[in-house]
């Protein structure tokens, strides 16, 4: 009955574990020729391609896509339920349950439509798009073009062929020339070869800059903020789509009357030419494409950065607008309005504006572009850096890229920007991440959601708690209400939150961290240091069969032994458990709350929290029942990059001077005391006139007040001179200056803490060399100074506001006026001169002009 599967006839039954057999790359060459002539419909692979989930399992999707609860049955439990008729009719049940959450799916979904609209674009087969072939659909849709055109395309080579061709040209080149297109393919390397030769290389890094990212103005913002788009920004610049964007255009028009299953086809329809259109630019820069061309992939990006910062540069210098924030192929500008109709007359404004002056600006780059890639490609040539198959690519797509539009203001006219969002409060934290109530509408009437972009509560490696609190404090933040009453609220409920932790309150599933893996986890080369490639091994050691493998989303919990406060002695890797690991060893072990609090919890809020006046890390750990200290000093994000906020002049000395270390005297009796203002003590001090010998006493009185505590009063050893604080003073700054010139770097991801004086020369995207993690990609923060210029420079100024008296010494008698001031004056001349001789206080002046 085997052979009836397929439509072929056949004698001989296919091995079916031929092949890959990770879950969820896909049924297997056996599978695939087992079942030849029908359609797979594999609504795993299709919900990875079109949904964003915390997990892919069909428990996840039913509960989120389709509003169903799915009862799992653990793998060791299953051939217990063989054992009566009851338990086995209950496991068919369970079966067939499976088999119409899957089918549900799949109409959920409108997998089986929206592949054929995708198979009818680009000319492929059905059978390839539902495994989500998505670089054969860019291929076949460029084969029928280039067919079109009455072009002949090279011959396609796999990935091993190019890679054995630039290892043979590497071993050659200078030796005898080096001619790339006349290598023989017979004599390719083994695989064993190739991995000989690639010993050595480095890890490469990005191929091109890609798209152009404004440097975000972070803070909360609460009044209207315009967003504007370019429509397909990529596919408009490749010409070749230009049919593409046309017919989604049409279809998005043809939406706004339709109803009904008209409707649905006509959504299904510019779904497919959306997705088709944004595969393009991306299987151009893919090196394992067929029509991979690097050149065209950067020239696309560059014109792209080009595009976006001529239109920033139009908005912020002909209408006196602030753009805050841009990404690719959009703007954020603040309108600082109130009223949603004006903000709406102002985003009009903006859009006719830029289409009346920007087609110059935009016919200027391309006439740049074209040159640019005449030359690069004549060079390329001459040096025969393009190999084989390569040559022919990155030329006939170039033909075809310039060869529909002569006119250069032609070929930009489909290229259009649009109101594409209204935000009516957002709080802006970095690149990529930020929040924001936007304001929709429907049948005329406006409604507002909570849209989140790159927040710690969109990422599956946080738990439940962090998130359901993130989520707390973002609807705070962004509700409108008075600065004190939002801290207030956040601050109640933290500390209701941790005293619920300790006491047992929090259901275990609330504390699940959940993490994909990347590889099967024995490929892991740092499996000790993964959590939850940790709990993948052990359980499967256990015999669990599935759920393991590369793919699959892997739940744990961070755990303690009972009775103690927290594992940390231990690494987080060998406390993960799984949630059913702990469920059994409830006795021996604990979720351990510390971790949760200061790990999970304090990172997530307190970069919500950044912008927020009335708060900060130290206040928001003391809430949570931590260390406080251990966060005193820690600088939220939006205060160490704000240059506003290192304008000493512009706040009182309380918060002027705040996180600085105190002035520490020693005295000879080894006690150490914090050094007071000395503008304290001498206000104090002041007086009526005084006599010659009542002035010598009241001087001596004033550094007896510096006496060591612990001293006797009536004693004289504890007194500290001020020659002996001179000299303390120097030996403190000295410590600072040392520590600034250690030139040690740290991470900012609050969770990642990594710390070290050596640099990491690698460059990810559009990072500064030196600023990449090394725990990427596990961590995606930047390497920042430890102890800053601006640190140091805050230190030494601080202790100059302790030593300086200047402005009360006039108060004083004359008497005693004078031997305190020349005292005085010799101290505070030890911090002048160091400080003084710190660059960054000093504005040098030719930095600024120009000579002519």
């Amino acid at each position: 009955m085997w052979s009836k599967v397929g439509r072929l006839k056949r004698s001989v039954m296919p091995k079916l574990t031929k092949g890959s057999s990770v879950f969820g790359s896909g049924a297997s060459p056996g599978i695939m020729s087992c079942i030849a002539g029908r359609l797979l419909c594999d609504t795993f692979v299709c919900s990875r391609d079109l949904l964003k989930e915390v997990s892919y399992s069909l428990t996840q999707l039913a509960k989120t896509q389709l509003n169903r609860d799915r009862k799992e049955i653990a793998p060791h439990k299953i051939h217990t339920m063989f054992q009566s008729s009851g338990s086995l009719m209950e496991l068919i049940e369970y079966g067939e349950t499976d088999a119409w959450l899957s089918m549900e799916l799949m109409f959920h979904l409108s997998v089986l439509p929206l592949t054929r609209q995708l198979t009818n674009i680009s000319g492929n087969l059905w059978g390839k798009t539902l495994q989500g072939a998505r670089a054969q659909r860019v291929e076949y849709l460029l084969l029928h073009a280039f067919h079109a055109k009455k072009y002949i395309v090279p011959d396609k080579i796999s990935a091993r062929e190019k890679e054995a061709i630039s290892a043979k040209r590497r071993m050659s080149h200078g030796a005898e020339g080096g001619d790339a297109d006349n290598v023989d393919l017979k004599g390719i390397p083994s695989e064993d070869g190739l991995q000989q030769l690639d010993q050595g290389k480095g890890k490469k890094g990005p191929a091109y800059a890609g798209g152009l990212v404004l440097e975000p103005k972070k803070g909360l913002y609460d009044k209207y903020i315009l967003l504007l788009d370019f429509n397909s920004l990529y596919p408009s610049i490749i010409q070749l789509l230009k049919n593409l964007v046309e017919r989604r255009k049409n279809a998005k028009r043809w939406l706004k009357t339709a109803s009904g299953l008209k409707y649905q086809q006509l959504d299904i329809q510019q779904q497919a030419l959306k997705l088709t259109a944004n595969s393009m630019y991306g299987c151009l820069g893919f090196p394992n494409s067929r029509f991979y061309a690097k050149p065209l992939a950067e020239l696309i990006t560059l014109q792209g950065r080009e595009i976006l910062q001529s239109t920033v540069d139009l908005v912020q210098n002909n209408l006196n607008l602030e753009v805050i924030y841009g990404d690719t192929d959009s703007i954020m500008i603040y309108s600082g309005l109130d009223d949603i109709a004006q903000a709406k007359v102002i985003a009009g404004k903006v859009i006719q504006e830029i289409d009346k002056k920007a087609w110059p600006l935009w016919a200027r780059v391309a006439n740049q572009i074209v040159p640019l890639m005449h030359e690069f490609l004549e060079a390329q040539f001459a040096t025969g850096a393009i190999c084989y198959g390569f040559r022919d690519n990155v030329y006939v797509a170039y033909e075809l890229y310039i060869s529909d539009n002569v006119e250069v203001n032609k070929k930009y006219s489909c290229l259009e920007i649009d109101l594409d969002g209204l935000y009516k409060r957002m709080l802006l934290l970095k690149k990529k991440k930020y929040a924001a109530v936007k304001v929709q509408f429907k049948d005329g009437t406006p409604y507002e959601i909570i849209e989140r972009k790159g927040l710690d509560m969109v990422r599956r490696d946080w738990s439940l708690l962090s998130k359901d609190l993130g989520d707390f404090c973002l609807s705070q933040i962004l509700s409108g209400g008075s600065c004190e009453d939002v801290v207030e609220s956040i601050h109640s409920s933290l500390m209701k939150v941790q005293e619920e932790m300790r006491n047992g309150e929090i259901a275990l599933e609330k504390y699940v961290i959940t993490k994909t893996l990347t590889k099967p986890p024995e490929a892991y080369p740092d499996a000790k240091n993964q959590p939850h490639v940790q709990v993948a091994l052990r359980l499967k050691e256990a015999g669990y069969s599935s759920g393991f493998s590369a793919g699959d989303t892997v739940p744990y919990v961070i755990c303690c032994e009972q009775g103690t406060s927290s594992g940390s002695s231990t690494g987080i890797a060998q406390r993960a458990r799984h949630p059913d690991e702990l469920e059994k060893e409830r006795g021996n072990l604990m979720v351990d709350i510390e971790y949760y609090l200061s790990q999970q919890i304090h990172p997530v809020v307190s970069r919500l929290c950044a912008s927020i006046e009335g708060t900060s890390p130290a206040r928001l750990a003391d809430c949570l029942g931590l260390d406080s200290s251990k966060f005193q000093n820690k600088k939220t994000d939006a205060v160490s990059n704000d240059p506003s906020a290192s304008l000493l002049s512009a706040v009182d000395d309380d918060e002027r001077y705040r996180g600085c270390e105190p002035l520490r005297l020693s005295c000879p009796c080894s006690c150490t005391f914090e050094c007071p203002t000395l503008s304290s003590l001498v206000s104090s001090s002041s007086g009526e006139s005084l006599t010659e010998l009542q002035a010598k006493e009241s001087s001596h009185n004033f550094w007896h007040t510096l006496h060591c505590p612990k001293c006797p009063d009536d004693s004289d050893g504890g007194l500290i001179t001020a020659v002996m604080i001179a000299n303390q003073v120097k030996r403190q700054v000295d410590g600072f200056i040392s520590m600034y010139y250690k030139g040690t770097m740290t991470c900012d991801d609050e969770t990642c803490n990594f710390t070290s004086r050596s640099l990491n020369m690698r460059v990810i995207g559009e990072s500064e060399r030196g600023t990449v993690c090394p725990n990427y990609p596990r961590c995606n923060g930047h390497l920042v100074r430890k102890y800053t210029e601006v640190d140091l420079y805050k230190q030494l100024s601080y202790f100059c506001h302790v030593l300086d008296a200047v402005r009360f010494i006039d108060k004083l008698d004359l008497k005693l006026r004078i031997p305190l001031e020349k005292d005085l004056a010799r101290i505070r001349l030890v911090v002048q001169k160091i400080r003084d001789r710190c660059a960054y206080g000093w504005i040098q002046m030719k930095d600024l002009t120009i000579s002519v």
